[in-house]
C-alpha cells in the first residue's frame, strides 16, 4: 500500500499526531527530527539575542564615559562660569534627554501646558541644571572613573552603568548613570551618587519652588533662569 506520508504529516493536527498516523515510525521520525531543528534554531538565536544586549550595554557604557570626560573638559577649561554654564547647556542637550527629565520633575502641571509653555520650561530647567551644575561638577575635577558593572532592565528604564569616581586623596565615590533609548536614542535619563538620585532630588526642588511661585509655571521657569 503506498502511504502519502507528506498529507499525512500536513493533516494531523495535535494530540492525534500517533493515533492517526498508520506508521508511528515515521512520526517519531517527524518528531526527532523537529527537535533537532529547533534545539539548533535555539542555539542559533540566543548568541544573537546576547550579541544584541551586550551591543545596548557596549553603547551606554560608551555614552556614560563621554559623559563625564567631556563634562570635565568643561569644568577643567580656562573659561568664566558663565562659558562653562553656556557649554553645559550644549551637552545636556547631546547627552541627556532633557524634555523627558523636566516632564518628570515638574509631573502632573506638565499636562496642563501647551506646546509653548512646555518648550519654555525645557528651556529654562535646562539652563538652571546647566548654572547649578557647573560649581558642583568642580568639586570631582581630577577623578578617574571606573566601570563596575550594567545592568538591562528590558524596559523604558533602560541600563543602569555603575561606576565608581576616584578621588584624589578621598574616598571613592559610587555614581550610577540610568541610560534610555526610549526616545530612539541613547540618552542619559538620571544620575545616582551615592545612591541619591539627581531627578528624585530636582524632583523636590522644582516642586517646592512651583509652590512658592503660586503654582505658576510660567512665573517658576522665570524663576529657573535667574537661577
Amino acid at each position: 500500500m503506498k502511504i502519502n506520508i507528506s498529507k499525512n504529516l500536513y493533516e494531523i493536527k495535535g494530540p492525534k499526531i500517533i493515533a492517526d498516523c498508520k506508521h508511528p515510525s515515521i512520526t517519531r521520525r517527524f518528531f526527532v527530527t523537529q527537535i533537532i531543528l529547533f534545539t539548533g534554531s535555539s542555539f542559533l538565536i540566543l548568541p544573537k539575542f546576547s550579541e544584541a544586549k551586550d551591543n545596548r550595554i557596549q553603547k551606554a557604557e560608551k555614552l556614560a564615559k563621554d559623559i563625564f570626560s567631556d563634562i570635565f573638559l568643561i569644568i577643567g577649561a580656562q573659561k568664566s562660569d558663565s562659558q562653562k554654564s553656556n557649554a553645559l547647556v550644549n551637552l545636556f542637550d547631546k547627552y541627556a534627554d532633557v524634555p523627558i527629565i523636566a516632564r518628570a520633575v515638574l509631573g502632573s502641571p506638565w499636562r496642563q501646558l501647551n506646546k509653548k509653555e512646555r518648550v519654555k520650561f525645557i528651556n529654562a530647567f535646562r539652563q538652571y541644571l546647566a548654572n547649578k551644575y557647573t560649581a558642583q561638577f568642580s568639586e570631582f575635577l581630577g577623578a578617574e572613573m571606573m566601570i563596575e558593572k550594567s545592568r538591562d532592565s528590558g524596559s523604558k528604564a533602560g541600563i543602569m552603568v555603575e561606576t565608581r569616581l576616584l578621588m584624589p586623596g578621598s574616598s571613592p565615590i559610587k555614581v550610577g548613570w540610568q541610560v534610555s533609548d526610549a526616545s530612539g536614542t541613547f540618552k542619559m535619563i538620571d544620575v545616582k551618587i551615592e545612591g541619591i538620585s539627581l531627578l528624585t532630588t530636582e524632583r523636590g526642588e522644582i516642586r517646592n519652588q512651583l509652590s512658592k511661585e503660586g503654582g505658576s509655571v510660567s512665573r517658576l521657569s522665570r524663576s529657573l533662569l535667574n537661577y
